[in-house]
């Protein structure tokens, strides 16, 4: 379960909420409800202006995941399911991101950190000239928002630029929720994406006709491939999964807007709630973005997990129902 529906079972105020809180009392003592370091994520915002109020969520959760926690750790293949005190390890993610420096930061003390002149070895090759022109860049408007992105690297042209440009962008989506829609939207309209995407049933499959007639040239599946192939020499079904997951939305498909409320990092743990709730019997989630990207990601990877939603839910006893049954079939 993300942290929405959790939340809304915490309070118990309304339905679903109520019978699904219900039906967990009911099989407490048969079922698993993992928390994940997303949904630590999700309660680390702002924790020193909300510390009473994220402490008692943070029982909650150690409550009623009994410290079972569902996690991909960095540089581990495996998907793992273990006993972790859910309060020590919010403590530990918050030291750790305190401690933490931008990789930015590494890639502007690269000089000092090496011990020689970085740009130096790069001297004799033009960069510029493998990359994109920039006034090739500004007739589109995907183009202008990558621009400003790249702006240092295409004022030096060096490869140190290059870098700590790169290192920068999650950042300033980060901080300039606005930088990632402007990127988003130039790609729409340089494309001419179809605005009614998000209704599409089958949008992978859609993608895949609309984006090689396209100046991409390629179709939405060879984007995923390419990109998880860029970044990994021996990639994993976690890969291939959250590059689905984020290029589903920045191809138009139930896309994310982001705000100071919601920002990029919100969206990257999103879809690792997504990835966790694949590993699961059941996914319940509040989130109408995660419900449809999850569908389609579920659909395409043949996924067994049986996936609902918390919002927009006419009949509340046929959802408490299936749920049961689930349950019951698979040993509750």
């Amino acid at each position: 379960m993300d942290w929405n529906t959790l939340k809304g079972i915490k309070d118990s105020i309304r339905e679903p909420f109520i019978s699904i809180g219900r039906l967990l009392s009911k099989y407490k003592n048969k079922i698993e409800i993992p928390y994940s370091p997303s949904h630590l994520a999700d309660l680390n915002k702002k924790y020193e202006e909300n510390q009473e109020k994220i402490d008692s969520d943070l029982q909650y959760l150690n409550s009623i995941s009994d410290n079972l926690i569902i996690a991909k750790y960095f540089g581990v293949n495996e998907t793992l399911f273990e006993k972790r005190d859910v309060i020590e390890f919010f403590h530990e993610i918050r030291k750790d991101k305190e401690d933490e420096k931008p990789i930015s930061q590494m890639f502007d003390d690269i000089d000092s950190n090496l011990g020689f002149e970085f740009n130096e070895i790069f001297k004799g090759i033009n960069l510029k000239s493998i990359l994109p022109n920039a006034e090739e860049l500004e007739k589109t408007e995907a183009g202008k928002a990558l621009l400003k992105q790249y702006k240092s690297f295409f004022e030096t042209g060096n490869f140190s630029a290059l870098l700590t440009d790169v290192s920068k962008m999650s950042e300033s989506f980060q901080n300039n929720p606005q930088d990632f829609n402007d990127l988003r939207k130039g790609l729409k309209e340089d494309l001419k994406l179809d605005s009614n995407i998000s209704n599409s049933e089958f949008p992978i499959q859609k993608l895949d006709s609309i984006l090689p007639k396209t100046p991409i040239g390629k179709s939405f599946s060879e984007l995923v491939i390419d990109d998880v192939k860029r970044y990994h020499k021996e990639p994993i079904f976690f890969d291939y999964y959250i590059s689905g997951y984020n290029q589903l939305g920045l191809f138009g498909f139930r896309s994310d807007k982001l705000s100071e409320k919601n920002r990029f990092n919100n969206m990257i743990y999103d879809a690792f709630h997504s990835f966790y709730g694949a590993h699961s019997d059941i996914f319940i989630t509040n989130d109408k973005v995660m419900y449809h990207r999850s569908k389609v990601l579920f659909e395409a990877f043949e996924i067994e997990a049986k996936l609902f939603k918390t919002f927009e839910v006419d009949d509340v006893k046929k959802l408490v129902d299936e749920i049961e049954r689930i349950i019951n079939t698979n040993g509750g």
